[in-house]
């Protein structure tokens, strides 16, 4: 058994009234079409039992029990029933597997043009603010209940599993994370509860109290004095990219060739990004800058508590986070001038960072393109000139943890991911008043070539906040044709659109005055 990741697409570029009632006018035709063929093979089924009915009606009858049709007997003829039943059970198949495809049709023209965004968006703000309000107002039986359906979940997944795997309960209780952590940020924060039903920010007015505690215990744990520095390799690890997949590919081999989990012998250790000069055609140049995520090291500023410093509602507080200060220094010291468009590309933490950067240095850099996997940026003012693609398994939590659903503006497009085991399925469905529903993380229409497999997953359930889901989410969504997703891979491309003619590697510690 392995994993494989199906996605939708949420926000990116708006159709017009009239495209959409196309696009969901045909989606209701394949719809039909598909019942319709499902009806002819009932048809053919039923046609199977009658033959069969009618064949053995006749228990004494040689010649019908045998199926022999020249029975030697004058004026006794009898059908080649086994031929009939052959060729009727064959047109019921037939037509069962047309009418599949036609479903699988619908649910890729549904997924490709997010026809189920703005009822599923709907739906899910709905969710959130009830369980946020559950939360608030009887915190403890929120909590028992939270705590139940995650032991029902793991107790269901690892008896399925046929070994006991804790994971399992992050995934029952998906649907709930982001209103759980809306409900106690407002508890945390001291927020009045009939004033977090009308907003979304709880999370990060709770982060901006938390942190006046956390940054001074983390300085006189780790120090606050940053020392940001280049180092070399003679082993290309990020190396030359001209689309997304790409780039999220080298921020892969960079995490993990930081945090040990593959060794490619650069000499590259933790807390160390890169960033990537091109010279595009016309002579200008353009940045990409490569962010990993947290590695918890000591002397590390890319450690947890940064993270909650990131996601204050202060900006001076987020561009003070010792991850956020490297990354910032990093770029000055590669000369990145402040016309010169810059992407930015990170995992966990390091999109946080990218989030932070394109939101509190505007007026400093030209932030063109945003891309995060896995990173919970859904509060951060990003200026809309900055356009965003942010990747999120729907189950990995740590995307969960502002609160909220990302924004769904032209600029700003969401690729969310659901893993599921290889051949588990069931597709999405149109209503008659054009209604769409998608699978859900159970299902997510993962048929054949509609789920991207995970590469070197695990047999069993593990965390899918490791990038490796992030990527077959994007590959999955790539593979839809989404008019969305294909401008933002389009002006993505556009930043880095030339020769690249450098690749410099920057690493931050932390430390004391002497």
């Amino acid at each position: 058994m392995g994993w494989q990741v199906t996605a939708t697409i949420h926000g990116g570029t708006r159709m017009s009234a009239a495209a959409r009632e196309e696009y969901l006018r045909v989606a209701r035709c394949l719809h039909d079409a598909a019942a319709d063929w499902r009806a002819a093979s009932n048809a053919w089924s039923a046609t199977v039992l009658r033959l069969a009915q009618q064949r053995f009606s006749v228990p004494l009858c040689a010649t019908l029990a045998s199926g022999r049709t020249d029975s030697g007997t004058a004026g006794h003829e009898t059908l080649p029933y086994d031929r009939l039943i052959a060729r009727c059970s064959d047109q019921a198949r037939t037509c069962q597997s047309v009418g599949d495809e036609l479903d699988r049709m619908a649910a890729l023209l549904i997924r490709a043009h997010s026809l189920y965004d703005e009822a599923e968006s709907w739906a899910t703000r709905l969710v959130n603010e009830l369980v946020q309000a559950v939360t608030t107002l009887y915190p403890t039986y929120t909590a028992a209940g939270a705590a139940a359906l995650a032991v029902g979940g793991m107790a269901g997944g690892s008896l399925a599993e046929g070994r006991f795997n804790p994971i399992w309960g992050l995934t029952s209780t998906a649907g709930a994370h982001e209103g759980l952590m809306g409900g106690v940020a407002t508890l945390v924060g001291g927020i009045d509860p009939v004033t977090a039903l009308t907003g979304t920010d709880e999370v990060k007015r709770a982060a901006e109290l938390v942190s006046g505690f956390s940054r001074t215990a983390n300085d006189l744990a780790q120090g606050d004095v940053l020392d940001v520095h280049e180092v070399t390799t003679d082993v290309e690890v990020v190396g030359a990219s001209s689309s997304v997949a790409q780039s999220l590919e080298h921020l892969r081999r960079l995490a993990e060739e930081r945090l040990g989990k593959v060794d490619l012998g650069s000499g590259l250790s933790y807390a160390t990004i890169a960033i990537q000069k091109y010279r595009r055609p016309d002579g200008t140049v353009g940045w990409l800058v490569t962010i990993p995520g947290t590695d918890g090291q000591p002397d590390s500023p890319f450690g947890w508590p940064q993270n909650v410093e990131l996601m204050s509602d202060d900006p001076e507080r987020r561009m003070h986070a010792d991850s956020a200060r490297m990354v910032a220094e990093a770029m000055r010291q590669a000369g990145i001038g402040a016309d010169e468009p810059v992407a930015l590309i990170g995992h966990s933490q390091g999109g946080i960072v990218a989030a932070a950067i394109a939101a509190d240095m505007a007026d400093r850099y030209t932030i063109e393109h945003v891309v995060t996997a896995g990173s919970p940026i859904a509060n951060h003012p990003i200026p809309s000139k900055t356009w965003v693609t942010s990747i999120e398994m729907h189950d990995e939590l740590v995307a969960a943890l502002d609160g909220a659903a990302n924004p769904t503006g032209e600029h700003w497009l969401t690729v969310r991911g659901y893993a599921t085991a290889t051949g588990v399925s069931r597709p999405g469905s149109v209503g008659e008043d054009g209604s769409c529903v998608p699978g859900d993380a159970s299902s997510a229409w993962s048929r054949g070539y509609e789920g991207t497999e995970v590469k070197d997953a695990p047999d069993g359930k593990e965390i899918t906040h490791w990038l490796k889901y992030h990527q077959a989410a994007y590959r999955n969504a790539s593979d839809l044709g989404s008019p969305a997703l294909g401008a933002h891979e389009r002006h993505f491309r556009q930043v880095i659109d030339g020769e690249l003619e450098e690749t410099r590697y920057y690493q931050g510690r932390m430390g004391r005055c002497d």
